[in-house]
């Protein structure tokens, strides 16, 4: 057993010593077989509370037949034994008892066990010889080893319990007989008297007056399991038999109160060295009978599993063993009824044809000619298959039978015995004996051969009844042993042929690997237009496969895709079953490259319940663009695909977009890369597709979705769609620039802001207008009126916003009805992969699954594992559909732009503060974990991180009694020190900061310096007043909160940004840096991030540098980095 099976039965109060005390290693074995297949059902458990537990159990055996099986638990305070009856035929201490037990103990209760009996013919003649012949047809039985146990503490009595081994009333049985005598003063012991074991096995010892030991019940629960319930009750002699008997005498020896015959003039038994067991035939004059010697001679004999021999005079007990034959063969011979004078040249032959390398007693000398063969061997394979017994679950099994070729002789020797006697008693000639001298050097070199071809016995595999050289593949995988036997017959199995083997081909053997004719893919569209299902797979022999089930099957062997691409490329070629029909196999073999092809194309393939009822892959209409290599392919023969094929052709090759005029009156020219962008969504609303315009900040997104939809208007007169309005949704800081430059650029458009306390004044007018300009933090209020509405497009400004696909805002906004839809934002992504998936679940549902698939395909192997192969899937899939241009790609005219990181250690009493701070909060949060666990802990978790930022930043921003007395910021003065030698040279600054309340602080400093300054936070009313006077007016810096000044503002006037504090998301930084760096800027810019040192804001620097590698994978074709991406 291991060590699982081992840990389950001691939960349950059942030991290891008690099983092997119990029940063979063989019948163990058998029952976890059992058990493991699932044959178990128990149908009830009684006295749970008492001393005994019962188990009752059905036990399904072949052809499932239901044995019903009973195990008893005799619980103790020092002891459990174990009592397994069952209507099997082995009746007690059985597999499955041993399989009960197992059962039992994983539904955390107990249970046992299981034998075997052996009958004798008690009349001969000649119709029990030839059943006795018959059964060398069938035979099977092995020899058990036993369990040795240490010696148990002795009682404080003067009777003691004795066994007595000593024949049976009528002679025929050796048995066991327990008596009660007393112990003598000078030595040994007196009279005995009869005495049952019934009380050791009920449990009820506490009023016996004689010696015993938790041997003697253990041996009493032995005795009762081999007698049966009612006989064991009534008496004092008990047979043993098999492998029970096997144990229990091992056990009897150990007690040393025990005896041949008598205790009153024995020594003890004790155990005795192997002798050697003799086998011959008597002839008694009419009849031959079978005669058993020991050597050394020994008095008596006994059959258990094996042979004993009881040598009285010696006081021992031991084995005694045959030189050449098995313990079954043995078994066989003691079981032979006497042969009549008749039949014993009958016998003499069918003993030498059923033990052809043994040197077996016969009755009689053959009369068969002897013929010596010493002619070298030929080997000769058979490739066949055979349908297992029932035992081994009825499954077929392909199979090379190795056999050699001695002068016409072929044999399938079990063992490597010199020589091997083949009989020829055919009819129409004289009878022939063959002798053949075998090579068995020759032998074992042919069987190491197709060893090294992963060849075993086909016993290793479990598979009952066969020859050692029947033989299988024994491999990890069944993908694998395919391509064993693969190699075997294309790359093996000539280079035997030319080596002298013969080799043969049975009907039943159906492991022949075809290659396909051709591949095909068939795309049938569902009724509503929206989905439709796929199938691939090829054509053999004029019949299509769809293969899409056996690569689900596939990918479901291993869960590392890395590692399944790795098993995949490394042959040419891949082996699938392509039909489910046991008893007809057929494989196919196929190209590699090109499954992984479809691998990377079709990722749903990795989801184990990606098919339908059909074992067809479904799709919404969007997620037919990730086709496009398969589509195009032109070894694949498609069937219903023209329309998707055209368009999959034109999306994957941006050249297929055709350039469209920029509409009239639009006031402004468009650079190159924006009249592309106009190209570009044009494409998309013309083939009913929707995508993210992604451009880096300050690249002119707004001027390029106004340019959109100048257009859109400009053309709508000329088509039968009803006119509708546009919804643009943008933050509230954006209201102002939407305004601005829809008027400068597009005064055709006409606009409306929904916003302020009299916005729903103008709902009912908002038909009249092109451009219905709204904040996301107002969809949630006007929900209802929203989702009344159709519009022509909804346009999401900082689409990030709907990041949460389970916001409130979000769930709103992806209800929204729309001919079209656009998302336009520079970060798609800051914090993790799921971000990506809500906008593209806004554009077009279903284009990237459903939130868990996407997951579990993209999300976890990415951002968890690194998958780069997985990575490249998703860019692939998404890119046609997002449009992204940074800087450095289209606005060469851009001045460089340099980023530092300036760092400062905390010091004195703000240093002393921070570890205050730090390990006050570290137990604040690891209590709270204790209590409620890492998920239900963020809220605390987050405030723990914002004090040490906070600390970092200047100690006066803490609520803290302890913060009070410190009136130092080792990072405020670092700042101080640097303004104004910046002002000195010149420089227009901008400074952020996520807190407010620190910006204040800055304030007051800047103040001493009498330096101009402007100020915008969340507070901030006039706006637009405050960035004039700082790009235009004398403020030399620009005191900013992250958040309301983080996007929307041209701050061209500014060649320095200064992060006063780091934020967790490297997008957040980047859109406030691009305020001065971006279209318009004429002055290098130089980005300061100021750090303290060894503190919580180093961390942040490196989770930024994660999240940013994520991002730059995702959007263009590099690696992301190995690590995870923590998220917050």
């Amino acid at each position: 057993m291991n060590e699982e099976y081992i840990l389950m039965l001691a939960q349950a109060g059942i030991s290891e010593t008690t099983m092997k005390n119990s029940f063979s290693q063989a019948t163990i074995e058998r029952g976890v077989d059992y058990y493991e297949s699932e044959r178990v059902e128990i149908t009830d458990v009684e006295s749970l509370t008492g001393q005994d537990v019962k188990i009752y159990a059905d036990v399904f055996g072949s052809q499932d037949f239901a044995y019903n099986t009973l195990v008893t638990l005799k619980i103790s305070a020092k002891h459990t034994s174990i009592i397994g009856e069952c209507d099997c035929p082995v009746g007690f201490r059985c597999k499955h008892a041993a399989a009960t037990l197992l059962k039992f103990a994983q539904e955390n209760a107990q249970t046992i066990s299981e034998n075997a009996q052996l009958g004798h013919q008690d009349q001969y003649g000649e119709k029990e010889v030839e059943n006795w012949l018959d059964s060398f047809k069938t035979e099977s039985s092995d020899s058990i080893s036993l369990a040795e146990i240490s010696d148990s503490t002795k009682a404080a009595h003067n009777n003691v319990l004795l066994y007595l081994l000593a024949p049976a009333d009528n002679g025929a049985k050796i048995e066991i007989v327990s008596i009660v005598a007393r112990r003598l003063k000078k030595g040994g012991y007196g009279k005995g008297r009869a005495q049952s074991l019934e009380d050791l096995v009920d449990g009820y010892t506490s009023h016996l007056n004689f010696e015993h030991n938790e041997q003697d019940v253990e041996i009493a629960g032995l005795l009762y399991s081999m007698t049966g319930r009612g006989i064991f009750y009534r008496q004092n002699n008990y047979v043993i038999k098999g492998d029970i008997g096997e144990l229990t005498l091992k056990k009897l020896l150990k007690t040393k109160r025990f005896f041949w015959l008598t205790q009153e003039l024995n020594q003890p038994l004790q155990w005795g060295d192997k002798r050697i067991l003799g086998l011959s035939w008597l002839d008694t004059g009419e009849q031959y009978e079978l005669s058993v010697n020991v050597s050394p001679e020994a008095q008596e004999s006994l059959w258990l599993n094996s042979f004993y021999y009881i040598d009285s005079n010696s006081n021992e007990v031991g084995p005694a063993r045959h030189p050449a034959l098995a313990t079954k063969q043995i078994f066989k011979l003691l079981n032979a009824p006497p042969v009549p004078e008749a039949m014993a040249q009958k016998v003499s032959e069918q003993l030498v044809q059923a033990w052809p390398e043994n040197e077996v007693p016969i009755p009689v000398e053959l009369t068969a000619e002897k013929i010596h063969i010493n002619e070298k061997p030929i080997a000769d394979v058979l490739l066949h298959s055979a349908i297992t017994d029932e035992y081994n679950g009825g499954r077929r099994v392909h199979l090379l039978s190795l056999r050699f070729d001695y002068g016409g002789q072929l044999i399938q020797p079990e063992k490597s015995s010199s020589t091997y006697r083949v009989l020829n008693l055919s009819s129409d000639q004289e009878h022939q004996q063959y002798l053949i001298a075998r090579d068995t050097i020759f032998e074992q070199q042919c069987i190491e051969v197709l060893a090294e071809h992963h060849f075993v016995s086909a016993a290793k595999l479990g598979l009952s009844g066969f020859n050692r050289l029947d033989q299988s593949i024994l491999s990890e995988s069944a993908a694998t042993a395919l391509w064993h036997w693969h190699d075997f017959q294309y790359e093996l199995l000539p280079q035997l042929q030319e080596q002298g083997w013969n080799i043969h081909f049975d009907d039943s053997f159906h492991m022949q690997i075809e290659e396909a004719d051709e591949w095909y893919g068939e795309l049938e569209e569902k009724d509503d237009k929206e989905w439709f299902e796929i199938s691939l797979g090829i054509e053999l022999n004029g019949q299509t496969i769809n293969l899409l089930p056996s690569l689900v099957e596939l990918l479901a062997l291993e869960k590392d895709p890395a590692q399944m691409r790795g098993r995949i490329l490394s042959r040419e070629h891949i082996i699938l079953p392509v039909s489910e029909d046991e008893n007809n196999p057929r494989w196919i073999k196929l190209p590699s490259e090109r499954i992984m092809g479809i691998f990377d194309t079709l990722v749903e393939l990795y989801d184990s319940h990606a098919l339908n009822a059909n074992g067809n892959l479904e799709f919404s209409k969007h997620q037919g663009m990730q086709l496009g290599e398969l589509l195009n392919d032109p070894n694949l023969k498609w069937k219903g695909a023209e329309q998707l094929k055209a368009l999959s052709k034109k999306i994957q090759d941006f050249k297929g977009i055709e350039a469209v005029n920029p509409p009239d009156n639009l006031l402004t020219e468009l650079r190159d890369y924006q009249q592309q962008g106009l190209n570009w969504l044009q494409f998309t609303r013309e083939y009913q597709f929707n995508g993210i315009l992604a451009d880096d900040m300050g690249l002119g997104k707004t001027v390029q979705a106004l340019a959109h939809l100048l257009y859109e208007k400009q053309h709508q007169v000329n088509n039968t769609q009803e006119k509708r309005p546009t919804l643009v949704i943008a933050p509230t800081s954006l209201m102002g620039n939407w305004k601005r430059e829809a008027q400068r650029f597009t005064p055709d458009l006409k606009l409306i802001l929904l916003h302020g306390l009299h916005r729903k004044a103008h709902f009912a007018e908002i038909a009249q207008y092109d451009i219905v300009l709204t904040t996301y933090a107002l969809m949630l209020r006007d929900k209802e009126f929203h989702e009344q509405q159709q519009y022509h497009f909804v346009i999401l400004d900082e689409a990030q916003n709907i990041k949460n696909a389970r916001s409130k805002t979000s769930q709103v906004i992806f209800k929204l009805k729309a001919r079209h839809r656009l998302c336009m934002t520079g970060t798609p992504m800051e914090n993790h992969l799921g971000e990506l998936w809500s906008l593209f679940h806004f554009l077009m549902p279903g284009f990237l699954g459903t939130q868990d698939r996407f997951n579990r395909l993209f999300r976890s192997p990415i951002e968890k594992q690194g998958d780069y192969d997985r990575q490249q899937q998703l860019h692939k899939r998404i890119k046609p559909f997002m449009l992204r241009r940074t800087k450095e790609m289209v606005a060469t005219e851009l001045p460089e732009k340099t980023e530092m990181i300036r760092t400062v250690p905390l010091s004195g009493k703000q240093r002393d503060l921070y570890e205050t701070v730090r390990l006050a909060m570290d137990e604040k949060v690891r209590e709270e974990i204790s209590k409620k666990g890492l998920a239900r802990s963020q809220i605390m978790i987050l405030d723990a991180l914002l004090k040490l930022r906070q600390t970092c930043c200047d100690p006066r921003l803490l609520s803290l009694s302890k913060a009070k007395d410190v009136h130092v910021s080792a990072k405020l003065e670092m700042l101080m020190e640097m303004v104004p030698e910046m002002i000195e040279e010149g420089r227009k600054i901008i400074i952020f900061s996520q807190f407010v309340k620190m910006l204040g602080f800055i304030e007051e400093e800047i103040n001493k310096l009498n330096i101009p300054y402007a100020k915008l936070t969340g507070q901030t009313r006039n706006r637009d007043d405050v960035i004039m006077s700082f790009q235009e007016g004398d403020a030399l810096i620009f005191l900013i909160s992250l958040k309301a000044g983080g996007v929307g503002l041209n701050l061209t006037a500014a060649d320095t940004v200064i992060h006063y504090d780091p934020w967790w998301n490297p997008a957040v930084e980047r859109q406030a840096t691009d305020r001065a760096y971006r279209i318009g800027q004429d002055k290098p810019v130089f980005v300061y991030k100021l750090l303290t040192e060894e503190t919580v804001e180093e961390k942040i620097l490196l989770m930024q540098n994660k999240k940013q590698k994520l991002a730059d994978a995702l959007y263009q074709d590099k690696k992301a980095d190995n690590s995870e991406a923590s998220t917050k």
